[in-house]
Formats: structure tokens, C-alpha cells, sequence
């Protein structure tokens, strides 16, 4: 999740049509490129980052950040399904048996108020407001030079 939010913001910041390949975004974030690979990946498949194929193709952002909130990144890279899912061993726990009646999985209940509790607060901050929480911590200037860097085509000098 933090990776997926970190190579979205990343992305915000790009020039218009430019885009950055996944192996120069694993050594700026310093982790494995072939596990951001799969992040990226799922981050295309739910239209959050935009995916250019060729020689000079990469990534780039699909929409606004401000478009963006933390629920859909996790929704991306966590799926969008619960995140708990009873094996219904109350009766094995209460009788020592399953007999197949169980009434209802009280761990469940908690757990499904916690996953809306979850929902509603990653759903409610945008991308757009944590960069700006960002900008207010930390000077950004050496990220938007080394993007401008890695951005700008290298002249070739011939001599």
C-alpha cells in the first residue's frame, strides 16, 4: 500500500507526457523492481496509473490526485473484497464439533464494523490532500529536480 501511494504520487508529478519506467522508480523508492512491478500493475488494471508500451515507454498518472483516495489504492493492491472472512468455527469452539447451524459469527460482527470503519476512513483522504500534508513536512524541490532529471532526454555529443 505504501509503495502504491508513494509511485502515485510520484507520478503526479511528471510533466505532461512524460512517463517513468518501473526500474527508475524502484531505485528513487529504493525497493525490489520486481515487486513494485506487480503494484504498478495492479495500480493500471484499476486506471490509477497509465501504462505506455515501447522502447521509451513507462508510467505515468491516469487522473488527478484530487480524483484519487486511499481506499482505492487499497482496493487496488488488497482487492476489494473483506478482509475477514469467517471460518465459522464457533460451533467448533462452543460444542467441540461443527454441526453445520452455526446462528451467527460474533468475530464477524466486529471485524465487519472495523472494515467499514477502515473504508470510510481511507475513503475519505484524497492523494491530493496527503501530498499536500507532505509539502507542508518536507521540502519537495530535490524530488521535482531529479524528476526534471530523469525526465529530460540526454544530448548525444559526438566528437
Amino acid at each position: 500500500m505504501e509503495q502504491a501511494v508513494y509511485v502515485i504520487l510520484l507520478l503526479s508529478r511528471l510533466p505532461q507526457g512524460k512517463t517513468l519506467n518501473s526500474m527508475t522508480i524502484s531505485a528513487r523508492l529504493g525497493v525490489s523492481q520486481s515487486y513494485l512491478k506487480k503494484i504498478i500493475k495492479a495500480l493500471v488494471r484499476e486506471h490509477l496509473v497509465d501504462s505506455a508500451p515501447g522502447k521509451n515507454g513507462g508510467f505515468s498518472s491516469a487522473r488527478p490526485l484530487s480524483q484519487i483516495n486511499m481506499y482505492q489504492v487499497f482496493g487496488a493492491i488488497e482487492g476489494k473484497g473483506s478482509i475477514f472472512n469467517s471460518q465459522y468455527l464457533i460451533n467448533d469452539f462452543v460444542e467441540g464439533k461443527d454441526n453445520g447451524n452455526e446462528q451467527e459469527c460474533v468475530i464477524s460482527e466486529v471485524m465487519d464494523t472495523v472494515e467499514e470503519k477502515l473504508r470510510s476512513a481511507l475513503t475519505s483522504v484524497t492523494l491530493d490532500q496527503l501530498l499536500q500534508k507532505i509539502e507542508k513536512i518536507y521540502d519537495i524541490s530535490q524530488l521535482d529536480a531529479w524528476i526534471a532529471e530523469v525526465t529530460t532526454p540526454k544530448t548525444v555529443t559526438q566528437g
